[in-house]
């Protein structure tokens, strides 16, 4: 069931060549470790836990959100039920713990990461409760909805170019400026995941079309809407969250009306500029700066 989840086998285990994501959180990792100076080799066991480490967030996180489909085929859970799959991320979490206790020969370098990776996580775990937290409630605001994705989505990416750099001999200074590139650039693409989750083609995102919408989330568009919407509106809104309506049509005149997705659009715009002065703080030049660069663009759509 984890290499069905990485694509490596179907549902009846046999060899496929199936779409495995866009694993830039390891690559980012392995870019990091040779944009300063060191060696992609080094951060090889590290680059694999942190994609370990995603893929069971994922597996949890479609289970919690319902989500049928995922990378254009279905999810663990609908394949093999709700128990297995807790149980497979489950084991691709004690992986990615395990491997992680290999990121180094020395032992210093690989106990500092294992503490970060470990914290990480907990940050992780936090954001995703806090999503899910925000499903019950009328009152969310847009700020709370950026600290939750700093946690959700950006701490995992911080920590993929922050331990890249410290495994390629990075000095302090580096390291915690490519952690806060990671940072806005985790907040700039979990903005655009939103837009395209709202706004994208199954054939683009390889999920149904406004899944998050119809479990209720609210995505940025949805809060942006709520704060620049009218009373009738907003009570339009919150009937739709509360279930007492099922009429989706309605939110998306009220999206276009209040112009949620430009708003959205002009946010992601801005963590990346603030990423890519964060990038503009270290040593890093020449070809390692434009391949990170062009990640980040490619990331957020820009």
């Amino acid at each position: 069931m984890m290499s069905y989840q990485l694509g490596y086998v179907d549902d009846r285990f046999e060899p496929a060549h199936s779409k495995a994501g866009k694993r830039f959180r390891p690559l980012l990792c392995l870019i990091a470790t040779e944009a300063v100076g060191g060696k992609a080799e080094r951060a090889l066991r590290t680059a694999a836990s942190i994609e370990l480490l995603h893929n069971f967030s994922l597996i949890h996180d479609d289970i919690e959100d319902h989500d049928p489909s995922r990378r254009h085929r279905a999810t663990v859970w609908k394949v093999w039920g709700e128990s297995q799959a807790i149980n497979t991320g489950d084991g691709m979490l004690a992986l990615a713990g395990r491997l992680i206790l290999d990121s180094s020969p020395d032992a210093s370098v690989t106990l500092d990461i294992s503490r970060h990776f470990q914290q990480m996580c907990l940050t992780l775990t936090e954001g995703q409760y806090l999503d899910m937290s925000f499903e019950g409630r009328d009152n969310v605001r847009s700020a709370e909805y950026m600290d939750m994705i700093e946690r959700k989505t950006g701490a995992l990416i911080a920590f993929s170019l922050w331990s890249g750099a410290y495994l390629g001999g990075a000095g302090e200074e580096t390291r915690d400026a490519l952690r806060v590139f990671g940072l806005e650039l985790g907040k700039a693409f979990q903005i655009q995941d939103d837009i395209m989750g709202m706004w994208g083609s199954k054939e683009m995102t390889g999920k149904e079309a406004a899944t998050d919408l119809y479990n209720r989330k609210k995505t940025l568009p949805l809060l942006a809407a709520l704060e620049r919407a009218g009373p009738e509106e907003i009570e339009s809104l919150q009937k739709f969250f509360r279930c007492a309506s099922d009429d989706a049509g309605a939110v998306f005149s009220i999206l276009d009306a209040t112009a949620a997705r430009s708003l959205c659009e002009a946010r992601r715009t801005a963590h990346l500029k603030s990423a890519m002065e964060a990038l503009g703080r270290t040593a890093i030049d020449g070809g390692a700066r434009e391949e990170l660069e062009a990640l980040a663009h490619e990331l957020t759509g820009q």
